[in-house]
């Protein structure tokens, strides 16, 4: 579990072992014998987004379930480490 700052007073906690830890949908397809990194019919529970700080792009915080800094987007994160 990782706090994930998206707001100047609000922090979101984020699972990132699973997505489906974070997936709030009603009825589930999914295979869930181990780690779900993507998942087309993934719901979260509300939107978050932010910008990141090498490319500017906005992106969805439950996307960013792989990065291991919250402040950059997922192509960003992926070319840093």
């Amino acid at each position: 579990m990782t706090r994930v700052r998206v707001g100047a007073h609000i922090l979101l906690n984020l699972n990132r072992r699973s997505l489906c830890d974070n997936c709030v949908a009603d009825v589930c397809v999914v295979e869930r014998s181990g780690r779900v990194l993507e998942c087309e019919h993934y719901r979260s529970p509300f939107l978050a987004f932010k910008r990141c700080e090498i490319c500017g792009e906005l992106y969805e915080v439950h996307t960013n379930l792989k990065g291991l800094n919250s402040d950059f987007c997922p192509l960003c994160n992926e070319k840093q480490f």
